[in-house]
């Protein structure tokens, strides 16, 4: 029992550092004795550390049908100068356990969140797996009294394009549990990378119908900070994005006053002295469900106004143009009646 253990430990590369490319990376910290006591309180998180990054990759490698990868900060290079792409590629360390393995602890992972102590990392139209933690700071360490709460999420279960962890030190003892503390931050977090990345919901049209339902009449903010601006904004139920600090006086505002938007809508504040329009390029909508063309105008920053039902037919603009942060696309949506697929 032993020494398989320390084998998957190995396997998951939690004795050494990932390499990744930066400098200070450190190992965890474990007994060079393991007898039965601390293999028993080991099974249970307890008598040895992981670094966050060493955590992250081999959960991320449990995502990855049951392969380790190295981990890299940058992804490629962009010089605008030659208009050349390098791309830094990916490295395959090894496999760590098995396709069908994997496949049943993202299952375990997702029945966290749905059904065990992770409930507050659920992420309405996303299905995430994810595990809790609470433990202890090492012994010896600088205020190595109180807790430390965590929670590490993958998304979606399927097809896993992110993976977040999030460990907060020393939380008031009161409420110090991961799943209770740290889960909500990391669900509040994916709610907005997902549709960034323009990963589509599975909200069902009818789920997306009715959180889009409320109408809104968009108010005056000009002439307020953006301070101000920013909680009227959001006691509405919209979305603030907004240029300059927050004592600056909002100049303009997109959409205009008296716009008629949906709950979480994006309105985009410009104040004095930082009146440069942000610009953005129309995504093309057709053949998207509602809650796809949704999303895929909010990774945008581009808000929606729906008819009918179904797919997308038509929309205005038209694919391809620029413009303005805030701007609301108009699309028309309809049933495929002849059940054909095109």
């Amino acid at each position: 029992m032993q020494v398989a253990y320390i084998n998957t430990w190995t396997h998951f590369g939690l004795f050494n550092k990932t390499n990744i490319e930066t400098s200070g990376e450190v190992t965890g910290i474990y007994f060079s004795n393991v007898g039965p006591v601390e293999l028993a309180t080991a099974s249970f998180g307890q008598r040895f550390t992981v670094t966050p990054i060493q955590m992250i990759t081999a959960i991320s490698a449990v995502a990855n049908d049951g392969v380790l990868m190295k981990p890299r900060i940058v992804k490629q290079i962009e010089n605008p100068d030659t208009n050349t792409i390098t791309t830094i590629d990916s490295i395959s360390v090894r496999q760590v356990i098995s396709k069908e393995t994997a496949k049943k602890m993202t299952n375990i992972m997702e029945s966290v969140v749905t059904d065990g102590g992770g409930k507050f990392g659920q992420v309405k139209g996303y299905s995430i797996g994810g595990k809790t933690g609470t433990s202890e700071p090492s012994p010896g360490k600088e205020n190595e009294d109180g807790y430390v709460a965590s929670f590490v999420a993958i998304a979606p279960v399927e097809n896993t394009k992110v993976v977040a962890l999030l460990t907060l030190y020393k939380p008031k003892e009161s409420n110090h549990y991961g799943g209770k503390i740290a889960a909500p931050v990391v669900a509040q977090i994916l709610s907005e990378v997902l549709p960034y990345l323009g990963i589509p919901s599975n909200a069902t049209e009818n789920e997306q119908n009715d959180s889009n339902n409320s109408n809104i009449t968009l108010p005056d903010v000009r002439n307020k900070t953006i301070s101000e601006a920013k909680k009227m904004l959001e006691n509405a139920g919209l979305t603030c994005n907004f240029s300059g600090n927050s004592d600056s006086l909002v100049s303009d505002q997109i959409p205009k006053p008296g716009t008629s938007l949906k709950s979480g809508s994006i309105v985009k504040l410009y104040s004095k002295g930082n009146e440069a329009r942000v610009s953005s390029t129309v995504p093309d909508l057709k053949g998207m469900s509602l809650s796809q063309a949704t999303n895929a105008l909010k990774s945008k920053n581009l808000n929606i106004k729906s008819t009918g039902t179904g797919k997308v037919i038509s929309q205005d603009p038209i694919a391809g143009k620029s413009v303005e942060e805030g701007t609301v696309i108009n699309v028309t949506l309809q049933e495929d009646i002849s059940g054909s697929a095109h």
